[in-house]
């Protein structure tokens, strides 16, 4: 994981809360009483939301040796249908412990206008590489 990378923007991405795509999440979690609203929630995942490859890329991650270590979203309000979102993620955090780095990363989910609609923090724990080992072990 690229240290290097802690406070700095790593991807940015103009997006659109489909209609369509919320009616799949809702469709998806079931069609219950609240599964739109819940939808409206959720729609996001901010390490992927331009792609994974271009957020493992970005900081270099190694997915044969790291695991979601968690993920925290808070809200302003729920995603509007076919409203326009813009969408910054910045690693705000990096520590090595243990033999592990941990990479905490926020995405944050804006109006065009800048106004907040959600914020995510993920952790990523990425264990560091053995130096020396076979392959087998």
């Amino acid at each position: 994981m690229r240290r290097d990378r802690k406070v700095q923007t790593l991807l940015k991405a103009s997006l659109v809360a489909h209609g369509i795509k919320l009616d799949e999440l809702a469709h998806a979690l079931g069609d219950t009483p609240t599964a739109h609203d819940t939808a409206r929630l959720g729609l996001f995942f901010g390490p992927t939301v331009v792609g994974y490859r271009n957020f493992v890329e970005a900081i270099e991650l190694d997915l044969e040796r790291a695991l979601l270590g968690g993920h925290e979203m808070s809200w302003a309000w729920p995603f509007t249908p076919d409203e326009p979102v813009q969408a910054e993620m910045t690693m705000v955090d990096h520590q090595d412990k243990n033999g592990m780095e941990i990479g905490v990363f926020e995405a944050r989910f804006t109006t065009p206008a800048g106004e907040p609609i959600q914020t995510q923090r993920t952790t990523f724990i990425e264990r560091t590489a053995r130096t020396g080992a076979s392959p087998t072990e």
